[in-house]
């Protein structure tokens, strides 16, 4: 009797920032600037304890033409008071434009500029944003804040992303300029 030789499917299994990590191995960061800025506190900030929530998102564009890749990385801050949980007494919001120069797109697609985007964008550009709280916080004569590092977790199943730590909040979310 003959032997059935069981047929094994290989299965090759696609890492969630492939696309990405393709993109991310071509570029160089040639400029960052600060392109839009807003900040607001009411008169009760200084009086209580505070929290604060940090949303991000960003937008891509690509520029074949002139070989880069231009990525916005909006920053939105709130703070609230334990007395104003509901309404926040702080908001900061930042845009910044990060340029990267790219030689070669072939092999590339739109979903690993997305992936560039949401990974060394807001990783490249936070930074920029720690520094622009720190100061505007100051500046607004409250007491100095740090933001804090940016740590990289694996990629949620969903497009908007909440995480908490401690009573911090981070969210992002990436919309596509074609």
């Amino acid at each position: 009797m003959a032997k059935k030789k069981a047929k094994t499917k290989v299965v090759k299994r696609e890492n969630k920032l492939d696309a990405g990590l393709l993109v991310s191995d071509r570029v160089q960061l040639k400029d960052v600037r600060l392109i839009n800025c807003n900040c607001d506190q009411t008169p009760e900030v200084a009086r209580d304890k505070k929290t604060f929530n940090i949303n991000y998102s960003t937008e891509v564009e690509v520029d074949k033409k002139n070989g880069y890749i231009i990525v916005i990385a909006k920053f939105h801050f709130e703070a609230f008071t334990e007395s104003k949980a509901q309404k926040p007494v702080i908001l900061i919001d930042a845009s910044f434009l990060l340029a990267y120069k790219i030689e070669n797109f072939e092999g590339l697609t739109q979903k690993g500029f997305e992936q560039f985007a949401n990974l060394n964008g807001i990783y490249n550009a936070w930074p920029y944003w720690r520094e622009f709280v720190q100061n505007t916080i100051v500046r607004m004569g409250l007491p100095s804040l740090s933001i804090p590092v940016f740590r990289i977790v694996e990629p949620p199943k969903k497009k908007t992303t909440k995480q908490k730590v401690a009573k911090k909040k981070v969210t992002k979310k990436t919309v596509s300029k074609k």
